[in-house]
């Protein structure tokens, strides 16, 4: 018997299956269409194991399951992961809208929700929506719009109260619910203290400054007060958004006793951290930074260095604090060193976990409110732009990965009461969740890339290859990105816009990332010297704009510190390179900008206390030093396959490229 004649006997089989099945009143199955394929039940599919073709097949059969027949084969109608993703958000927004009626219909009539049949199942798409990203695999953007913070998932397995795995909780050290081997509980001398009032909602929170000015508490300190001042308005939130401004606030003014011992959100070394970077923003309180950091210093290595101390998030802030102190004394190695330890801190109390699934060590005696679950988020996903942000500039590895960050993605969080001289003086309504959000994707792809320009070993035409996809790769992000954060030559000619911190951070982290990944290949290449002298004509209107509005550069962030060194560089390298046949390029514009950037570079001590010999020569600083933002080709690196499906999924999602794939088998 032939294949037709097969297929034939099995369809009047079927036939007369049905035609019983109506006569004895039970529903009819699906029956294979005339001329069409016979496909697999979708439980063999599922299953991966092989249909008879039959209906009910004999797997089903067997398994006594619903046989599910697929006339239609929707391989070839797959949905764009951008469409999937909107509505997987859309389904959670409304899930999230039927549960809080049936909450308001219950207290009306007495109903419990338990008891209401909502036709929706919160179970579904759970393990769909927690990928191995953590929730920013959940983060969707098109060219047009992106998906508004309310309707993506902040959400986390519901836990009972009573589950005995959760109760043993996260100890010091260890993911291990019972700790290391090594483990041993803490005495009673130990215990931790009785934390003080924590936030319940930041919506409702006022912070209360009853303190007269010169007074010996540190919050009635006037020379702390302007240095915390200045460290908010002129740098936050930039690379500092992991110390969130009402939060710390909050603890500074209103935890005050027991030099902030029992404070969840401020602590001294925090404060002194601080006021350190705010410090030297002031020419006459300079003198008091270093002091600042010297105490900060001293007190963070003695808790950092204690046994039987327990790890703060407020520790792990400070310690980033001081990593970037050091780099604006162009001090590479502590500041490397700084920011590994507060990374290292950070896991040890498992700052990178959902806390609502790990129980830590701080939130053993109080359950953290949503506001402060949402603090914690801000804080933490501010670690990991600053961790990444730290390696770009001095070339090396990041620590933190989103495939090991359960922590859910910080949302937008409201300015409180209290805090308006701790605030820059904007024209635009403050955004921090979607900038944040954005640099993380721009940080993974970076990330990918690294691995296969600089590290891995192959030819220069190889790398300029790949390069040449970076460089696409980062435009697609810039045009992706919502219309708030987006910005051309003429949004930068704005001076309003280009001196404002609160947005600008965002177009130099930019800039900094295509000088550092181009600067090397513009004499090999031609499209990345024509994308750096673009970027450096930018970057001369930006400062440009900044020194008309402020008069000097007192006011300026690492972010235009770094990329004006980069800009010296290349333009440096630019007088060097001979122009190009019939190009008209002339020699003494090329002099001319080395000089713009030169003299801005030294401006910058006004602020900084850079080297004397990088203040002197900083574009051969910059060439030379075997520490520099240049460093990534001597890297020493073994690429983590491991992060190889996450990153071709947020790259997927972000940008809707599906046939784009990372594997280490072939190209990107």
């Amino acid at each position: 018997m032939n294949v037709e004649e097969d297929l034939d006997s099995r369809s009047k089989k079927r036939l007369i299956k049905d035609f019983d099945a109506t006569n004895e009143g039970e529903p009819v199955g699906p029956s294979p269409l005339e001329g069409r394929k016979r496909l697999a039940c979708s439980n063999c599919r599922r299953r991966r194991k092989k249909c008879d073709l039959d209906y009910p097949c004999g797997n089903c059969v067997r398994l006594k399951l619903d046989c599910n027949v697929n006339m239609e084969d929707m391989r070839k109608k797959r949905h764009t992961a951008n469409y999937v993703g909107t509505l997987e958000s859309h389904v959670a927004s409304l899930e999230t809208r039927l549960k809080k009626l049936a909450e308001k219909l219950s207290s009306l009539n007495g109903i419990r929700v338990e008891d209401m049949d909502l036709g929706v199942n919160s179970s579904i798409d759970d393990d769909h929506r927690s990928s191995s990203m953590g929730h920013y695999s959940n983060v969707t953007i098109s060219s047009e719009n992106m998906i508004a913070p309310s309707t993506m998932t902040f959400g986390a397995p519901e836990l009972s109260v009573n589950d005995s795995l959760r109760k043993k909780g996260f100890v010091k050290g260890s993911i291990y619910p019972e700790g290391p081997a090594s483990y041993k509980p803490k005495k009673p001398e130990h215990s931790i203290p009785k934390p003080k009032q924590r936030i319940a909602d930041l919506k409702t929170t006022v912070i209360v400054r009853n303190k007269k000015e010169g007074g010996e508490a540190l919050n009635a300190n006037k020379e702390i007060l302007k240095s915390l001042s200045n460290f908010y308005v002129w740098l936050y939130p930039g690379h500092f958004v992991f110390v969130h401004r009402e939060s710390f606030l909050y603890g500074f003014f209103d935890h005050d006793e027991d030099n902030y011992e029992n404070s969840q959100y401020c602590s001294e070394e925090l404060i002194y951290a601080v006021a350190a970077i705010g410090a030297r923003l002031t020419p006459d309180m300079r003198g008091l930074s270093n002091n600042y950091y010297q105490k900060a210093k001293e007190k963070l290595l003695k808790i950092v260095f204690d046994e039987q101390s327990i790890a703060k998030i407020t520790t792990v802030q400070a310690l980033l604090c001081l990593a970037f102190y050091e780099l604006g004394n162009g001090n590479n190695q502590l500041a490397w060193y700084f920011s590994g330890l507060a990374i290292r801190v950070g896991h040890d109390m498992g700052f990178q976990l959902d806390p609502r699934v790990w129980v830590t060590d701080e939130s053993t005696s109080n359950e953290l409110s949503q506001s402060e679950l949402e603090i914690r988020s801000r804080i933490y996903w501010g670690c990991y732009i600053a961790d990444h942000f730290i390696c770009l500039l001095l070339g090396r590895t990041s620590t933190l990965s989103v495939s090991n960050s359960t922590i859910p993605e910080s949302d937008e969080l409201p300015e409180v009461n209290g805090t308006e001289e701790f605030r820059f003086k904007s024209k635009h309504v403050l955004q921090v969740s979607l900038p944040l959000k954005n640099l993380v994707i721009l940080s993974r792809i970076v990330q990918v890339f690294t691995a296969k320009i600089f590290i891995e070993p192959s030819t220069t035409a190889q790398r300029i290859e790949y390069l040449v996809k970076f460089n696409l790769r980062v435009y697609q992000w810039r045009q992706s990105l919502p219309d708030f954060l987006k910005w051309s030559k003429s949004v930068i000619k704005n001076r309003d816009s280009a001196t404002d911190p609160t947005i600008s951070y965002f177009w130099y982290h930019y800039y900094i990332v295509l000088l550092t990944f181009n600067k090397p290949f513009m004499e090999d290449s031609k499209k990345s010297k024509i994308l750096v002298l673009e970027v450096l004509g930018e970057l001369k209107t930006l400062f440009s704009n900044f020194q008309t509005r402020f008069g000097n550069f007192e006011k300026a962030s690492i972010y235009q510190l770094y990329s004006c060194l980069l800009s010296v560089a290349c333009s440096r390298k630019l007088t060097t390179m001979p122009p190009e046949t019939g190009s008209g390029q002339l020699l003494e514009p090329r002099i001319n900008e080395l000089n713009f950037y030169t003299e801005v570079f030294q401006n910058f001590s006004l602020s900084y206390d850079l080297p004397r010999r990088l203040r002197d020569e900083p574009a051969s600083e910059v060439d030379n030093d075997s520490t520099s933002i240049n460093q990534l080709n001597n890297l020493a690196y073994t690429h983590d396959f491991s992060l190889s499906d996450e990153i071709d999924l947020l790259i997927k999602q972000v940008f809707g490229f599906e046939s784009w794939s990372f594997n280490p088998s072939h190209s990107v």
